[in-house]
């Protein structure tokens, strides 16, 4: 009987509990493989990845090689090593090992593209053409040339000399993405960081634009460096005429220290005063 029971209470439950109550399978796998699914990257990013990596063990097997001993004699005698198929697997073995994000990306990129990673380790390695130009850029079309973006690797804005006017950085800069737009440095705006932002006034003391930060005493807007070039004051700081924008603390302490130096000379002339003996004369002497 007491089995009985408990079963039809299960079944009583069960049957009240909504579908909404519980999520669907499928969300229930979604969720799952979000945990265990590493954050992938960019493409670019990826081939970027790849190349440090094996950089990275293209020196490590260098120096695995040739260090200590008689230099000259390893060079001679492991000569062959320098580009043989045993560097290279050594090589392949340490790819990606050493890589974050992007982890399962780079190892799936160094299986497809081993054949274009040989090309460069045997022959083009030498010619001093970097394996990120060969591989990402020529081979692979996953990445642009520096200060160029988008599938055709178009300048970035304002050039690829000096984008964003060599104030900013030009996003999406070195990738096949678009579009590219520029993130200007501090102080600057406008599309092509050729703009001064408010709280920063152009100095134009310097042959390019230069922008520099308003005094404190200056509300959003100034002309010029210092509180007299404020176009608004600041909140607790009063305007004063041939002076700019000036705390008031500033001006009490002022008058306070003037006004100290006034009785510090007063006290001191009274002292010297105190301290100076006169000598009667003789007719003093008698009307005393």
């Amino acid at each position: 009987m007491l089995n009985l029971s408990i079963l039809l209470g299960i079944l009583f439950i069960c049957h009240n509990v909504t579908s909404t109550e519980l999520p669907p399978i499928s969300n229930i796998d979604s969720l799952s493989n979000s945990l265990f699914t590493e954050k992938t990257v960019s493409s670019c990013s990826a081939c970027k990845n790849l190349v440090k990596s094996f950089l990275k063990a293209v020196d490590k097997t260098t120096r695995q090689s040739f260090e200590g001993g008689d230099a000259d004699w390893e060079r001679k005698k492991l000569g062959a090593y320098e580009n043989s198929e045993l560097r290279f697997i050594e090589i392949q073995e340490k790819l990606c090992t050493d890589v974050t994000s992007g982890k399962d990306q780079c190892y799936n990129l160094a299986e497809l593209y081993e054949n274009e990673l040989e090309e460069w380790f045997y022959e083009e390695r030498n010619k001093n053409l970097g394996l990120f130009d060969f591989l990402c850029i020529n081979q692979l079309k996953f990445c642009c040339p520096n200060n160029t973006y988008g599938p055709n690797c178009v300048p970035c804005p304002g050039g690829i000399e000096k984008p964003c006017g060599g104030h900013g950085e030009c996003l999406n800069g070195g990738t096949r993405e678009v579009p590219a737009s520029c993130l200007c440095d501090i102080g600057y705006t406008g599309e092509l960081c050729d703009e001064c932002k408010t709280g920063f006034y152009e100095d134009k003391s310097s042959s390019s634009l230069s922008c520099k930060l308003c005094d404190v005493a200056c509300k959003d807007y100034c002309r010029g460096p210092g509180p007299k070039n404020c176009t608004v004051c600041s909140e607790g700081y009063n305007f004063v005429e041939n002076e700019g924008c000036i705390d008031p603390l500033d001006s009490l302490e002022g008058n306070e220290d003037l006004s100290n130096d006034t009785d510090n000379a007063k006290m001191g002339v009274k002292n010297n005063l105190d301290n100076i003996t006169i000598d009667a004369t003789p007719t003093e002497h008698s009307e005393l």
